[in-house]
């Protein structure tokens, strides 16, 4: 009888949530007045990603417990994990007080978005293992029910095709050596782009780089290859750690997984000297050369098939140079020029601020000159458009 009626509970809550939606009720913010697991959880709910919540074991489980102020219901949760996003099992409390699991989400985004339905509490726990496994939590956004405003992070993942795919060795070199590419491409031009990052120096830099892609129109959840981040002197420093042929390897994977029209790369010399910087470069351009011979990386050829990427760009490469206008006003951001997005996405990279770096115009490393380094459908002629001579995307 008590699941009969939780389960009614729940189709009503859900077609209230439902009603509000359609009524562009917006969601609110609501993580200041709640409770985890009794108490206010200064560093579950405070803006830094450096702080972090770790649950302990309560009746036998490693759970987390939010409760919304009285009065109030959650409509969703955003959790910014810390060291890696777990399967969740979701729960509620039936009419007898007993947790029954009533959803959850997978081990898919660092930023997870996890809807609800219109619920005071909900208790959460690693669904695999049923709780025997520490939640380690950056941050978490407690939302009340209502259309979700546009800042909430709610990712996909990369369709087995995409338009673009960009190569960047850190977090923050998505902007700060291709300027407008990202809100002009994605945001503004609906383009289909992948942003693949080679390596970070800490767990909060991951979460930036969410936050800068999601400003800039981004919705594909990037890969993170994971490789150490080094700042080196000679190249032989990296490659001991990186290995040529995995880094090859991996991003000839890559081109035949999500088969890109237009791959994006750093300049020869890595814009600042960064060794990381020019082997991904060479590495992306090898990559270009191999992806479609069967006989070279043969797994991954196995696995997804061979592709020959139609165009390759380089910034700062001069054959067959392309400048690309970053200060055109973009309507989907409300009249602001990709570049002026960009800069914005850089801004989410906080713990780069105090560092020297900062957006640029022109100057030697001008983020808006490129050149093709390879094409498979002929040169560009003037139009400044990357994805000139590629057929249109089939819907």
């Amino acid at each position: 009888m008590y699941k009969c009626m939780r389960r009614l509970l729940l189709l009503a809550a859900a077609l209230l949530c439902l009603c509000g939606a359609a009524g562009g009720e917006t969601a609110r913010d609501i993580t200041s007045g709640c409770l985890f697991n009794g108490a206010y959880g200064n560093s579950i709910r405070d803006e830094f990603y450096t702080s972090v919540w770790e649950s302990s074991r309560r009746n036998g489980v490693h759970a987390l417990v939010v409760e919304a102020t009285q009065g109030q219901t959650i409509g969703g949760l955003l959790i910014r994990w810390r060291t890696r996003p777990l399967a969740l099992r979701m729960e509620a409390q039936n009419a007898a007080g007993e947790w029954e699991t009533i959803g959850g989400c997978e081990a898919d985004f660092l930023a997870q978005y996890i809807p609800v339905n219109d619920l005071p509490a909900v208790r959460l726990m690693e669904r695999e293992t049923g709780g025997d496994i520490r939640l380690e939590i950056s941050q978490i956004t407690v939302l009340s029910p209502g259309e979700l405003p546009p800042e909430i992070q709610v990712w996909q993942k990369a369709p087995d095709k995409v338009d673009l795919m960009l190569l960047a060795a850190h977090p923050d070199d998505e902007v700060l050596w291709f300027g407008g590419l990202l809100p002009t491409y994605a945001g503004e031009l609906g383009r289909e782009v992948l942003v693949v990052n080679a390596s970070y120096a800490s767990f909060d830099r991951r979460l930036e780089l969410l936050d800068c892609l999601w400003t800039c129109g981004v919705r594909s959840y990037p890969v993170f290859l994971g490789y150490p981040d080094i700042c080196a002197n000679e190249r032989s420093q990296v490659l001991q750690r990186w290995n040529w042929e995995r880094v090859v390897g991996d991003v000839v994977a890559l081109y035949r997984r999500y088969r890109p029209d237009v791959v994006m790369l750093h300049a020869a010399n890595g814009e600042s000297g960064h060794w990381a910087h020019i082997i991904l470069s060479e590495a992306g351009r090898e990559a270009a050369l191999a992806a479609g011979d069967a006989q070279r990386f043969a797994q991954s050829a196995q696995c997804y098939g061979v592709w020959n990427v139609p165009k390759v760009y380089m910034h700062l490469y001069q054959g067959n140079p392309v400048r690309l206008d970053w200060h055109v006003p973009l309507e989907r951001f409300d009249g602001r020029t990709g570049f002026e997005v960009a800069d914005e996405g850089f801004r989410c990279h906080r713990s780069q601020l105090g560092g020297g770096w900062a957006m640029q115009l022109g100057g030697e490393n001008d983020n808006a000159v490129f050149g093709l380094w390879r094409s498979t459908v002929g040169a560009d002629s003037e139009a400044a458009d990357l994805f000139e001579h590629i057929a249109p995307r089939q819907p």
